[in-house]
Formats: C-alpha cells, structure tokens, sequence
C-alpha cells in the first residue's frame, strides 16, 4: 500500500515538472522572452530620441518623463500562503536546531 502512495506522489510530482517544462519550452519556443526584450528596447529608443529633441529644443530635462517605472505587486493568496508557510518552516527547523544544541551541549558540559 505504502509503495503504490509512494508512486502516485512521484508520479504527481514528475507531471508538474513536465508540464512546467512544457511550458517554458512552448514560451521560449514562441519567442515571448524576445519579444519582451524588443519592446523594451524599442521603448529605449523612442525615449531617447525624445530626449535629445528636448535637449535641442532647450526644453527644461526631467529624468521622469523618459522613465517607464513598472510598480507591480506581486502580491495574491498563492504568494502570501507560500510565504508564511515558509516562514513556518524556517521557525519549526530553527527551533528544532536550538533543541538539537541545547540538548548536544548538556553532554559536553556534564
């Protein structure tokens, strides 16, 4: 019984990274990571031509205006969860290496 619920698991587990290759793989493919790249470089471009137009045109220069600052949250209930049971985590292996010392130490000192 153990051996058939180990399998499923494995079995699971190995489907998630297929379908996660899958899709990088289908994403790379496409040519999605370069198209993301032109578009920022083509922005790049655009704004520094109007940077030098503003230059000759005497107008007053504000580092702002040819700026694109992308403030994304990356916040949801997936990431927020993934967090604090990282958090859990990391306190349930802290604690348990204190006690590991603690308990090692009463033999060295004794």
């Amino acid at each position: 019984m153990k051996k058939n619920k180990k399998n499923k698991i494995f079995k699971f587990i190995f489907m998630i990274f297929l379908m996660s290759f899958i899709v990088i793989y289908f994403s790379e493919l496409t040519g999605y990571y370069e198209y993301e790249n032109h578009k920022k470089a083509t922005f790049t471009e655009e704004q520094i031509k109007k940077f030098e137009q503003d230059v000759k045109d005497g107008k007053e220069i504000d580092i702002n205006n040819y700026l694109e600052i992308e403030d994304k949250k990356y916040n949801n209930k997936l990431s927020n969860f993934s967090n604090k049971f990282s958090n859990t985590i990391s306190d349930i292996v802290q604690s348990g290496v204190d006690n590991t010392f603690k308990f090692l130490s009463k033999f060295v000192e004794n």
